[in-house]
């Protein structure tokens, strides 16, 4: 099967993938992206990334094609790698076209420079002082719905009974996604359904903590989402939470579909993630490594699993929807997960209080 007129629909294939339901995925951001204009409205995605994969196969990430806007977005490991593409391919011809190419605002004079800073909630006073009493912490400030901009207003949280016999001042967890989307309808409903297997940890969590924050990821996105504080345990029934609504499932038909490409003279092995009927379509590198440090073959089975072990919801307050891509926490490491980078996270990890204080703080400016 041909990948080379990315208009063209594709038909099931030996090598074709079918994933779960959801919007569209998105390739992951490495900080160091090109933009591509004036690409001509008959290139192929296939032909595409191995064009922008010249001289780069060792530091191509993926290549995000926007069709509609004939423009595309190329993801490289390095600086250096990014800005040699730039160099390499602004004013040539392609298919007879001349290319339009820049660096991408602020993915690499801007990488290493923190957000404006904002005024840090009132849930971040006690985080910079761990030893303080349980009394003096204060109530944490809540944004209420997805808010227009990093400095929509907050208003406090309603006071939650906490039991008598904590002992600690907080516990922080890494949760993720399939979809950035649900994302969103979490910030809207108040609440998160996670994995059956972390929902022990998580109840445990907030019957011995005065907070459990819980710090939010979408597969593939490159970012953390923002955070949220945990204002009920996970109960329920499981049978009742497992039925979802019809209107929020595809047939496998409907779903993005995933097409594997061997290497090329000019670019690694990969795959393409064409989800089309929504308007989504990349190809990615074989040994780009996913934010839960597994390889993009294990993605699939990860990502199934999301789907079909979900337990019951709890109710959570989100404090922050300001995203914090992944280069921005470089040099932080989680004790409790192997001393690995925190980026390096599965679906339930829980991170080391001083560590999961520094990245919440990342969220309001505060820190680097």
């Amino acid at each position: 099967m041909s990948y080379s007129n990315a208009h063209s629909a594709p038909q099931p294939s030996r090598g074709m993938i079918f994933t779960p339901r959801g919007p569209p995925r998105k390739p992951r951001q490495s900080g160091f992206a090109l933009w591509v204009g004036n690409l001509p409205p008959s290139a192929g995605i296939a032909d595409l990334k191995d064009h922008f994969s010249r001289d780069a196969t060792k530091s191509i990430e993926n290549f995000f094609l926007i069709a509609k806007s004939n423009c595309a977005f190329v993801n490289y490991r390095t600086e250096a790698s990014c800005t040699a593409a730039m160099h390499r391919f602004h004013d040539s011809r392609y298919n007879g076209v001349r290319l339009v190419c820049r660096l991408r605002k602020g993915a690499i004079a801007n990488s290493l420079v923190p957000p404006p800073e904002s005024a840090s909630p009132p849930a971040l006073t006690h985080l910079e002082s761990p030893d303080s009493e349980l009394e003096s912490l204060g109530t944490p400030t809540v944004v209420r719905g997805p808010p227009a901009n990093p400095l929509a207003k907050v208003e406090p949280a309603p006071a939650v009974n906490a039991p008598k016999r904590l002992r600690i001042l907080a516990s922080f967890f890494i949760l993720k996604s399939l979809t950035s989307q649900d994302l969103d309808a979490s910030v809207r409903r108040g609440e998160w359904t996670t994995q059956v297997h972390n929902e022990a940890a998580l109840n445990a969590a907030f019957e011995c903590a005065e907070n459990v924050y819980l710090i939010f990821s979408a597969n593939k996105s490159g970012e953390y989402f923002g955070y949220a504080r945990m204002i009920s345990p996970i109960s329920g029934d499981l049978a009742a939470a497992r039925s979802p609504a019809v209107s929020d499932h595809l047939s496998p038909a409907e779903g993005p579909q995933i097409i594997h490409t061997p290497a090329t003279a000019t670019a690694p092995s990969g795959r393409i993630i064409d989800d089309s009927a929504r308007g989504t379509i990349f190809w990615e590198a074989e040994d780009v490594i996913d934010e839960d440090g597994s390889e993009w073959k294990e993605q699939t089975s990860n990502d199934l699993s999301v789907e079909q072990d979900l337990g019951r919801p709890c109710e959570i307050e989100w404090v922050s929807t300001n995203k914090l891509q992944f280069f921005r926490t470089r040099g932080m490491r989680n004790a409790w997960n192997a001393n690995r980078e925190v980026k390096i996270a599965r679906d339930g990890t829980e991170l080391e209080p001083a560590v999961g204080r520094r990245l919440l703080r990342l969220f309001h400016g505060v820190g680097s």
